[in-house]
């Protein structure tokens, strides 16, 4: 029998008390949650919608950055068509605001994944993109707003986003954009590391040259079964090594069947000597006499270019490349016996004869032929 009622009752308001700080406790760490919960998914929504008018933008931009035949910069274009873009976009309920500091016009590396800004250079193989910055925050368009976080103290949050979008070299092609089943050893285009800017290459040397039934020198693809040979043999496919004439003969007839470039692709040597056949058979029929004198002697061929082989294993058979890019060359004459020689003039991708749809981005060989169309590459 309790004999101390008076004590039971403080021991029960104590417990009562207890079981109130608990309660209020939970509730404000509840409430923190549902605050937090709720003011993340926000920011999460608005940085969506800022990312969205950043990639516009930047695609906006990069698309208006150069002239239609690439060889001019606008950087002017470029920053009026993203903050138009941009401003198109609605974050938070408002139309936003781009800040003309927040567009930059420069280059991008794709090896370090790093966008330069270079305001006010004109090298129309350097400055390739726009870097877009979108705000919600003090310096524009004002921070977003909060709802349960004012429990916390927190009335408003910034949020911003970025985008770099780059109109960049071809370095992938739909169905029939590579004319021939050949592709070319990039060191012999663009320097001993593959780094040189291809049109200033072949402008002011001529690689591997060899003269013309004329005497004019032009340039000589060889092919053999030994390291003498300087151009590879492709079907295009990363899937098997093997590299059939019958395969070959028909790119010849029809181009490549298949989308190419964002694999790596098996290459081979030798002599082919049906494949040449085929390939003086289409420039006999497809080129063009331009001097009149009854003989072809021009056909433009697009071909993709591949990782350096020389120094290397020269197109060993087995071997696979990654495309690093694609050029334009002009075939003049093509020697099927003895010797199996296909002789032409690499030429820029300005040149207007190098008039080459179909291209997509991501190679890295400066000067080639241009992308059909930018893409956001941050």
């Amino acid at each position: 029998m309790d004999n101390h009622p008076g004590k039971n009752r403080a021991t029960n308001e104590a417990e009562r008390g207890s079981i109130l700080v608990f309660v209020t406790i939970s509730l404000i760490a509840l409430l923190g949650i549902a605050a937090w919960s709720t003011e993340t998914g926000r920011a999460w929504q608005t940085k969506n919608q800022l990312q969205a008018a950043a990639d516009s933008a930047a695609l906006a931009g990069a698309g208006s950055l150069l002239s239609s035949d690439f060889t001019a910069v606008d950087e002017a274009g470029a920053r009026t068509a993203a903050m138009t873009f941009g401003a198109q976009h609605v974050v938070l309920g408002s139309n936003l605001g781009l800040a003309a500091s927040d567009v930059e016009v420069g280059s991008w590396d794709m090896a370090s994944q790093t966008f330069t800004p270079l305001p006010g250079n004109t090298d129309p193989n350097v400055m390739r993109s726009v870097r877009v910055v979108t705000r919600r925050d003090d310096n524009l368009n004002g921070p977003m707003n909060t709802i349960l976080g004012r429990i916390l103290g927190v009335n408003s949050i910034p949020v911003n986003s970025d985008a770099v979008a780059e109109w960049g070299f071809a370095g992938s092609g739909g169905p029939g954009t590579a004319d021939l089943p050949i592709a070319i050893d990039c060191c012999a285009v663009a320097g001993p590391s593959c780094t040189a800017n291809y049109c200033e290459t072949v402008s002011n040397t001529i690689p591997n040259p060899c003269p013309l039934a004329s005497g004019e020198m032009t340039s000589c693809l060889e092919f053999y079964s030994t390291p003498e040979q300087n151009a590879c043999w492709t079907v295009f496919n990363g899937d098997s090594p093997s590299v059939s004439v019958p395969g070959m003969t028909d790119i010849v007839a029809n181009g490549n069947p298949d989308d190419i470039g964002n694999e790596p692709i098996y290459l081979d040597n030798g002599t082919k000597t049906p494949v040449v056949q085929d390939i003086k058979d289409k420039f006999d029929a497809e080129g063009s006499d331009t001097n009149g004198d009854g003989i072809v002697d021009s056909w433009v061929v697009s071909l993709p270019v591949v990782e350096c082989q020389n120094p290397g294993d020269q197109c060993a058979s087995g071997d696979t490349q990654h495309i690093v890019g694609f050029l334009c060359m002009d075939i003049r004459e093509i020697v099927v016996t003895p010797d199996k020689l296909i002789k032409g003039d690499f030429i820029c991708s300005t040149d207007p004869r190098c008039d080459k749809p179909g291209f997509g981005p991501g190679g890295g060989l400066i000067g080639s032929i241009s992308a059909d169309y930018p893409v956001i590459v941050n």
